[in-house]
């Protein structure tokens, strides 16, 4: 029969793991805000990669096309470099959303080209303004930072999509 009797040896080695296991979890500990900046910059930026795939391979227009394959590429990168930060800071990332591409895989013609152009428009702006808002008053300076090299990325990004938007219109 195994004794439940704490020798000071047992203590020690107990206290040392829980002091451990909280060093740790400071490291990783981030504010409400700055792990829902987490969460949503990666739902955002994977669907957009998700739903940019499907418009390059079905859009018949070269200007569109060239636009969501940047998509795919610079979102592609950005995804990256969140998972890295999120597993940095013991975030875990939202499930995939499978409906999402599978849903644009049924438009076609200046349908699709409108109703992408409308969302890229629709979804940069809530980018800027979710990174604007994590560069300024986010408090992990690492998220921060993430969010103010990123921003004139997708700043840029919203000017093509406006760009492009017109001359569809």
């Amino acid at each position: 029969m195994k004794s439940h009797i704490v020798t000071p040896l047992r203590f020690t080695a107990l206290l040392a793991t829980v002091f451990l296991a909280l060093s740790a979890s400071a490291d990783t500990s981030l504010s409400h805000s700055d792990k829902s900046f987490i969460e949503k910059a990666a739902k955002s930026s994977t669907g957009e990669v998700d739903i940019s795939r499907v418009v390059a391979d079905r859009t018949m227009n070269p200007e569109v096309r060239t636009f969501a394959q940047k998509m795919v590429d610079d979102h592609g990168s950005a995804n990256e470099a969140i998972a890295k930060l999120a597993a940095s800071k013991g975030v875990e990332l939202p499930a995939k959303d499978m409906d999402n591409a599978d849903k644009w895989s049924k438009k076609s013609g200046k349908d699709l080209d409108e109703d992408y152009l409308d969302k890229m428009v629709s979804d940069h702006k809530d980018a800027v303004e979710l990174f604007q808002k994590e560069a300024d008053k986010g408090e992990d300076e690492d998220t921060k930072a993430f969010a103010r090299d990123t921003l004139p990325t997708l700043q840029h990004h919203l000017e093509m999509a406006l760009d492009l938007q017109k001359t569809l219109k």
